[in-house]
C-alpha cells in the first residue's frame, strides 16, 4: 500500500504563487498609473480647450478688425495658468484673417491649438 499522503502545498508552489501574484499586482498598479496620467492630460486639455475657446469669441465679440502680428496672453481655467499664444496674417481677401491660437500648459506644451478665419464685420 502505498505511504500517506500529505495534504498542503510545498514551499515552491507557494514561492511560484506568491511570484505569480506580484507579477499580477504590478501590472495593476502600472495600468491605474497610466489611467491617472491620461485623466490628467485629459482634464488639461478640456481646459486648454475652454481657454482657447474663449479668446476666439472673445476676438470676434470685439468686432474691431484684428492687426497682423502676434500677441501672448494668459488665461486661467480652474486654477490652472496657461498661455495664449496668437498669430495673425493675412489671407489674399483683404477682408479676412487667418488666426493661429496655441495654448501652452503650464510646462510650456501645446495643449491646444487651432487655425480659423476672422473677418472684417
Amino acid at each position: 500500500m502505498p505511504a500517506a499522503r500529505r495534504h498542503g502545498f510545498t514551499l515552491l508552489e507557494v514561492l511560484v504563487a506568491l511570484a505569480v501574484v506580484a507579477i499580477a499586482l504590478i501590472a495593476a498598479l502600472r495600468a491605474s498609473g497610466s489611467v491617472q496620467d491620461n485623466a490628467l492630460r485629459f482634464q488639461r486639455s478640456v481646459l486648454a480647450d475652454q481657454c482657447g475657446q474663449n479668446y476666439l469669441v472673445e476676438m470676434r465679440l470685439r468686432r474691431q478688425f484684428l492687426g497682423v502680428g502676434t500677441s501672448t496672453s494668459s488665461c486661467t481655467e480652474a486654477d490652472q495658468d496657461f498661455v495664449i499664444q496668437t498669430a495673425v496674417s493675412p489671407t489674399p481677401n483683404p477682408n479676412f484673417r487667418r488666426v493661429n491660437v496655441s495654448v501652452l500648459d503650464p510646462d510650456g506644451h501645446a495643449a491646444w491649438s487651432i487655425t480659423t478665419i476672422i473677418g472684417n464685420l
